[in-house]
């Protein structure tokens, strides 16, 4: 038995060695991002030409193109998927600038703090065209608006800021356009998801804590119906890529003076890069101010985009005035720390897969509701 075995295996051997020869597995593509030299006039039909016949289906490989320009500063490239070998050869094309992996962020991951207690003495005189309001439902539990004097109280109910005159445009997983207490004037989606809706909850959130209506439903937004433009640049899995994340602030350069966009928000984290340096510096050319969270590590490390002195970094604060045990901390790159603990706000009606969350008209928190709903902000 043994013996036949052996010649069993032998013939099997031979067969591998001399049967036909199995073709080999295609390089994998991977994804890339590439700058245009400034005296590049078109950079699509650039990004068109090198890119053509990269795919053996013979489906594009092109992703983004970015072509904006501010104040005497340029963005030129194009995001890609090619193989390494392929894109060796773009290397070399003399209209190229630089070539860079198109690598990997993220939204900074929430943890649930502590329920704190909003101030018992709220004091401060209400701003210029202030609204009288009797306060939505859950507005007496924002300590951060009454810390930061957007809001003041008083025996006649609560004196809430008015919006702001200037545009603000909340790069994140997307916003709920359909929810009761925000509006939203325009909406763009670079992430690669299906709709520029958030089924994430994070874009919501930020989204409420700038704009939250006063309407009697749920918060208040710091600046309650101010014009929010939502850019959608991160997956709905909280997933981001630098190319994604420059497409929007390429959209933002394009567009700010159009509708007036002075203000964008970046509650997100992002590898350094030199191409998104160059699309943070031309957005701040453009007259838009960055905000950018400083980031929940804990640590000293510089967190991207914030860390670019273009962008103003914000770390977080608790309801004792304290630095935050989560926040990002460090003097040579945060500029501001501003409440971040248990911050009230939106999240979107309809449910979202990382967090299952169920369908509600108020406020809550993000990811995973609680009584009442708090969380860090990222």
């Amino acid at each position: 038995m043994l013996a036949a075995c052996a010649v069993l295996s032998a013939i099997a051997a031979t067969a591998a060695v001399t049967g036909p020869a199995q073709a080999a597995e295609p390089a994998p593509a991977q994804r890339w991002i590439v700058q245009l030299k400034d005296t590049v006039t078109d950079p699509g039909k650039v990004a068109e030409e090198q890119t053509k016949g990269l795919a053996r289906d013979g489906r594009s490989r092109l992703r983004h193109v970015y072509n904006a320009a501010a104040d005497g500063l340029v963005l030129k490239g194009y995001a890609l998927e090619a193989t390494a070998e392929q894109i060796a050869s773009i290397r070399a094309d003399p209209q190229v600038a630089a070539v860079e992996r198109d690598e990997q962020g993220s939204v900074p991951e929430p943890v649930a703090g502590p329920a704190p207690k909003p101030p018992q003495q709220r004091t401060g005189r209400p701003g210029q065209g202030g609204v009288l309001h009797a306060g939505d439902p859950l507005l007496a539990g924002q300590w951060g608006l009454f810390r930061i004097g957007a809001v003041a109280g008083g025996e006649r109910g609560f004196t809430l800021p008015s919006p702001a005159r200037v545009g603000v445009a909340v790069l994140d997983t997307g916003i709920d356009v359909n929810h009761p207490d925000l509006r939203v004037a325009g909406s763009v989606n670079f992430s690669g998801a299906a709709t520029a809706d958030d089924f994430y909850g994070h874009g919501t959130h930020v989204a409420g804590i700038v704009q939250a209506l006063n309407n009697s439903v749920g918060a208040e937004g710091a600046a309650p119906g101010t014009r929010l433009w939502n850019v959608k640049v991160i997956k709905d899995d909280g997933s981001l890529l630098n190319s994604d994340l420059i497409a929007g602030l390429n959209w933002l350069v394009q567009n700010a003076k159009a509708h007036n966009i002075r203000v964008a928000n970046l509650s997100l984290r992002t590898p350094d890069s030199l191409l998104l340096h160059q699309a943070i510096r031309l957005a701040d050319r453009a007259g838009v101010t960055l905000v950018a969270a400083a980031g929940n590590d804990g640590t000293t490390a510089p967190n991207y985009p914030a860390a670019y002195p273009e962008a103003i970094s914000v770390a977080a604060t608790t309801v004792f005035n304290q630095k935050a045990g989560f926040s990002n901390h460090g003097a040579s790159w945060v500029d501001i720390a501003a409440p971040g603990a248990g911050i009230l706000s939106t999240l979107p009606t309809h449910p979202t897969p990382p967090a299952k969350t169920t369908a509600s008209k108020t406020a809550r928190a993000w990811p995973r509701p609680s009584s009442p709903p708090r969380q860090r902000c990222a």
